[in-house]
């Protein structure tokens, strides 16, 4: 059910005509069972952001959506009450409440590495002579093999299983670790606190 505003030409009512409030039951497929209850502000619609399931049988139900002047609302199936709330906190009617400091700067010394390298970690001795690759030791030279017309033989190399890549230290928990650092949250001056 959509309600309009009052001056819409009829005859040219269509799916893309302004709405008010948009709302009742929805049923898509296997994925979509819940109730609509949308709200058109600055004309933007507003989808109500809680989950309200609706009726999926085959009889007739009664679907109730109540908006009382404190802003608060009730979405009611069969006059039994499924949800009940605030307009402004179950709609993005409104900018947020709080936000972000944009003033605010993460402090110079401030630690937000979890693990760093092991300071006590010291690279084995002779790591860096361990080779990626070694001589095949099953290849074997081909019998037709001619060394002045073919040059030297050499075996094809296999991947080395002693070698471990490029040499890192350990990681170990960072003692100074003080966690992912966050602008603290302000009033967001564009809000007018009577709406909360």
């Amino acid at each position: 059910m959509k309600l309009l505003s009052g001056d819409v030409d009829q005859k040219k009512f269509g799916g893309d005509t302004p709405y008010s409030i948009m709302f009742g039951p929805d049923i898509c497929g296997y994925s979509t069972k819940k109730v609509h209850a949308i709200l058109t502000y600055n004309e933007t619609n507003h989808l109500i952001k809680k989950e309200v399931p609706c009726e999926t049988d085959q009889l007739t139900h009664v679907y109730t959506f109540i908006i009382r002047p404190d802003a608060t609302y009730s979405i009611l199936i069969d006059n039994v009450e499924k949800q009940t709330g605030s307009l402004y906190s179950d709609w993005s009617l409104l900018p947020p409440k709080k936000i972000k400091d944009p003033e605010a700067k993460k402090p110079e010394d401030w630690d937000d590495k979890e693990y760093i390298p092991d300071p006590e970690d010291k690279k084995p001795e002779g790591y860096d002579d361990i080779l990626k690759e070694l001589p095949d030791p099953d290849a074997k030279k081909p019998e037709d093999w001619d060394d002045e017309e073919d040059g030297e033989w050499t075996p094809p190399t296999i991947a080395n299983p002693e070698y471990k890549g490029p040499w890192k230290p350990k990681q170990i928990k960072n003692p100074n670790y003080k966690g992912k650092w966050k602008a603290p949250m302000i009033d967001n001056p564009g809000v007018c606190p009577f709406f909360f």
